[in-house]
């Protein structure tokens, strides 16, 4: 039974089917709706020029005074045509401003389309009833069939009952006035056929072509979403985000002046997701993402990176930022709450466009450098960007835009700063560091460009720079017999991903001859992370090379020490934080002290930098410190200067005999 009614309902789903009854989508419809528009141009075209030619033909009997052709004929024939033309004018003039988009009224289209249908099949029934009179074909009346019915998009239900009703109209009068031979009925019959296979293999090509389109057009619209929404977080993108911004400043300058860009930073996401996993953490985005588009619901708003957002948000009516940042509060007060162990908080920049051909990207790139400028300070929340940004911002870019240049015009040079032994001040090595000298700027400190270089990974151009310029100057001093001592060079996180350190050393320092022992390899601690197997591998393959690894500004931030176990370094440099204000801060001596003595536990030499004073020196001298640097024994200086330091005998020099 069950089986019986199974049948019942496929047999019935296929007729249906077949028959066009099925419902269908609006995107299908539109497929359709398109096609038949310019088939019935094509259509109406055709039939407006042979209407016209008949007309011009019945005109030419008028004014010839023609006998051959009755005025009854005359009279039927012209007025059909004149009909007939007029119908197929009017279904051309609602198709064409129907493809222009001038009208989308589909019910009005079917309506014009079987209005033309019946007056073009009722004209074909009568043109080829006076020709079966007179015993000719009926081509007019199958010629109108194939142009209606066959050119156009019909539904299998409405192809097949206007083309059986009409051949049976046209079949029934023509009989009714001359019985029909077996020859005529059987040739009707078949040309009814052929007509209505013909109509209906139209639909269905039609149908698999319109699902075709539109399984095209719905993947090109889950595409458009894609590119313009943020996959993490379910809002829009950085794409999506100048579109808006981009549509808002093409439709109102005034509107886009009233606005601020923001830049938001959510301090401490990376300690969350440490702490709750990344799943977690990614749930966490997405509910802050929501939160943001929530308070900001009439503004542009896009996820721009990692933990980071942006938004264009509208000033109030006094133009004043005062509702954003009340916005902002609320926002920072729910992330606060989130999970008030990790201390989770929200940075935000702003910049105010000047004109509206403020490019959208730099001007989120200011916000977010006057957003990076309050990082460090605890106290600060909100941040405006000013002149003074600008200054630093532009700096910022020149760094960038000019470092290639900078190293091949010499405008970086290596400067070199003393160690000494604490047991005995003689002179131990150098630590080599960078300074930019440029023909715009003038002398640029390292915190100028440095950390800027690192941000855009660009460091590595540095690093490998230097190291460049030390081979050469030691193997400068080797040539001219002046003693050459141990020369330590910073390494960035960065360089590790983008050189090949070993392949570097190998080219700068083995195939030139010089001895590992002349090179001293310092890593930063906050570049250390448990999880970078590359440059932990890295760092022992060196280490296994008899170069020496040194850990440098240790204890300059979070100070994990986990890491020491993983890492095989051969010298702690204690940061030189320690003994800011030595004299005023009792606390630093025995955290020194411990350092030290943690360092030689796990057979560690330390050095420690910035010292400045003769207290902290023989403070670390007692306490078992091995190397000092610092002021109190020199400043960096150039190459000269340090090698006329060491002939005129300003440094205490080992005994090198």
């Amino acid at each position: 039974m069950n089986k019986a009614k199974d049948f019942l309902k496929k047999s019935l789903r296929n007729i249906t089917k077949f028959l066009g009854i099925a419902g269908y989508s609006d995107s299908f419809k539109r497929y359709v709706d398109r096609d038949n528009a310019r088939s019935s141009i094509l259509v109406s075209c055709i039939v407006m020029v042979l209407e016209f030619y008949m007309i011009c033909y019945v005109l030419y009997h008028i004014f010839t005074d023609s006998k051959v052709r009755s005025f009854v004929w005359i009279a039927q024939h012209l007025t059909s045509y004149i009909i007939l033309f007029l119908c197929a004018l009017l279904l051309y003039i609602f198709s064409y401003n129907f493809l222009k988009a001038r009208t989308t009224n589909r019910w009005l289209g079917k309506i014009f389309m079987i209005f033309f249908a019946v007056v073009a099949i009722s004209f074909g029934i009568f043109i080829s009833f006076l020709d079966y009179q007179k015993g000719e074909h009926a081509l007019a009346f199958i010629t109108v069939e194939i142009i209606t019915m066959g050119i156009m998009i019909w539904r299998p239900i409405t192809s097949i009952s206007l083309v059986t009703a009409s051949f049976l109209i046209f079949y029934f009068i023509c009989d009714a006035t001359n019985s029909a031979s077996y020859a005529t009925q059987l040739n009707l019959f078949t040309v009814w056929l052929a007509i209505v296979i013909t109509t209906v293999g139209r639909f269905h090509q039609k149908s698999i072509e319109a699902k075709n389109a539109e399984h095209i057009e719905n993947m090109n619209l889950y595409l458009g979403e894609v590119a313009v929404t943020d996959e993490a977080t379910g809002i829009g993108n950085m794409l999506a985000f100048r579109n808006e911004v981009g549509e808002i400043r093409s439709n109102n300058a005034e509107d886009f002046l009233s606005r601020n860009f923001l830049f938001l930073d959510i301090l401490n996401f990376k300690s969350y997701n440490e702490k709750h996993g990344f799943d977690e953490g990614t749930r966490f985005l997405n509910a802050i993402a929501h939160t943001i588009k929530y308070t900001f619901p009439e503004d542009p708003v896009a996820r721009f990176s990692d933990d980071h957002f942006v938004i264009f948000a509208k000033r109030d009516s006094s133009n004043s930022t005062a509702e954003i940042e009340s916005k902002l509060s609320s926002i920072r007060n729910k992330i606060k709450k989130s999970d008030p162990e990790v201390k989770l908080g929200l940075k935000v920049g702003s910049y105010t466009p000047e004109d509206v051909m403020c490019h959208i990207i730099t001007a989120c790139d200011f916000a977010r450098y006057a957003c990076e400028s309050i990082n460090k300070k605890y106290d600060v929340d909100y941040c405006e960007y000013t002149t003074a940004s600008a200054e630093d911002f532009a700096r910022k870019q020149y760094v960038i835009n000019n470092i290639d240049k900078a190293i091949s015009q010499g405008y970086i040079q290596i400067y070199y700063q003393p160690v000494v032994l604490a047991k005995n001040k003689e002179l131990c090595g150098f630590e080599a560091l960078a300074r930019w000298i440029d023909p715009n700027y003038g002398f640029m400190p390292p915190y100028t460009f440095i950390p800027v270089l690192e941000e855009y990974r660009q460091i590595h151009k540095l690093d490998a720079y230097v190291l460049q310029e030390v081979c050469r100057d030691i193997l400068n001093a080797k040539a001219q017999k002046i003693p050459v001592f141990p020369i330590s060079v910073n390494f960035s996180k960065i360089d590790f991903e983008l050189m090949n350190i070993e392949s570097l050393f190998e080219e700068l320092v083995e195939k030139q001859g010089i001895s590992k022992k002349s090179i001293h390899i310092e890593v930063t601690e906050s570049a250390l992370s448990e999880n970078d197997k590359n440059l932990r591998e890295t760092l022992h393959r060196l280490k296994a090379k008899d170069y020496s690894l040194w850990l440098d500004d240790f204890g300059s931030g979070y100070s994990c020490l986990n890491l020491l176990k993983e890492f095989e370094f051969d010298m702690m440099k204690i940061d030189m934080t320690f003994l800011k204000d030595f004299a005023n801060t009792p606390k630093s001596r025995p955290i020194l002290k411990n350092i030290i003595t943690l360092a030689k536990d796990i057979g560690m030499q330390t050095l420690s930098e910035g010292v400045e004073t003769t207290e902290a020196f023989e403070f670390l001298q007692e306490i078992g410190c091995e190397r000092i640097q610092g002021y109190l024994f020199g400043k960096p200086m150039s190459r000269s200067e340090a090698l006329e330091k060491i002939l005129n005998g300003t440094f205490l020099l080992p005994n090198l005999s």
